[in-house]
């Protein structure tokens, strides 16, 4: 079987000044599924390095159908005071939404003046929490991805789907810088990626799927397509119900229709895919869910909206996490 990559095209990209480079150097915070995908992603265009808070002894690795080979990147320990530490001019941070903001603080010292930073995470996040640590000239970006993964050991990812990838600008010279972005790291890189004018809607959307997929698959440890069973159907309607009710009462224009929409295309894209969430409470891990189904009842509370459904959700996750 012949290899398969991610991303193999060479291209020639531009500075955040308009200057042309055929390589840029690319720090990734967190190296789980959606980190060490990334890096498969970049490496073979950009200078990879990943921003952990140990040291490593064993290469990072990728797999992709029956092949495993070794990553080209490095990566440099934040707890070290001993390593040297990176000037960032471009950061993707990929990590739980109850960490990001350690995240964005651990790394903030470093950032260049003009950095361009890249977050991703599940359920919702307050953006003003992380503004606070941005300089005017500093971009902030949002991306959504449903691009699978499953980490089989500390250091090594296994390809389990390919989905959509939206990126977002969060604030103004993260819009300046858009299209200029898109086009060095995730146009010819990422594969179904696209380019999403509201951010607002995209965070929505993102927490949508979130809401019908991630608890139930946690809950009843099924894989992503197993959740289109018609058992499923009912729950998954009423949850994104509420959900669609709260967004619209937060101004975002979605339809439970659209919404379901989404959610079952997600479901069969990555059908084979387990959930972060399902992961987490596989290994013992924290979850999530206070950024998912506690958004919404949050949300709804303080619209006055009973939010039934996701409350059973959350609570169950809770009981789960002690």
């Amino acid at each position: 079987m012949s290899l398969v990559l991610l991303a193999i095209t060479p291209a020639i990209f531009y500075g955040v000044l308009g200057v042309v480079t055929n390589m840029a150097n690319l720090h990734i915070v967190g190296a789980g599924a959606i980190g060490l995908s990334l890096a498969n992603a970049f490496a073979y265009d950009h200078s990879v390095t990943l921003l952990v808070r140990r040291r490593y002894t064993v290469p990072f690795a990728f797999s992709s159908g029956q092949e495993l080979y070794h990553l080209p990147v490095k990566h440099i320990d934040l707890s070290d005071p001993t390593q040297n530490k990176p000037l960032i001019q471009h950061g993707f941070i990929c990590v739980k939404s109850y960490q990001l903001k350690q995240a964005i603080q651990s790394i903030a010292p470093y950032l260049a003046e003009h950095a361009n930073l890249f977050i991703s995470h599940n359920g919702m996040s307050d953006l003003k929490e992380i503004e606070q640590y941005l300089g005017e000239k500093q971009a902030l970006f949002f991306f959504s991805t449903s691009m699978g993964g499953l980490k089989i050991n500390d250091t090594t990812v296994k390809a389990t789907g390919a989905g959509e990838t939206y990126l977002g600008a969060c604030n103004d010279i993260a819009l300046e810088r858009l299209s200029l972005s898109f086009n060095q790291f995730f146009c010819s890189q990422i594969p179904h990626s696209k380019i999403h004018h509201n951010i607002a809607q995209l965070r929505w959307q993102k927490l949508l799927i979130n809401v019908a997929i991630n608890p139930l698959s946690a809950i009843h440890q099924v894989k992503n397509g197993q959740l289109r069973q018609p058992r499923y159907a009912s729950m998954i309607l009423q949850l994104l119900n509420e959900a669609c009710v709260v967004a619209n009462a937060d101004n975002i224009d979605i339809k439970l229709n659209e919404a379901l929409t989404s959610a079952y295309q997600v479901m069969t894209g990555t059908q084979h895919n387990s959930s972060s969430m399902a992961q987490d409470i596989l290994n013992g891990r924290h979850t999530e869910i206070d950024a998912i189904c506690g958004y919404i009842v949050k949300r709804g509370a303080y619209h006055g909206i009973d939010t039934p459904y996701n409350r059973e959700m959350l609570n169950q996750l809770l009981k789960l996490h002690s």
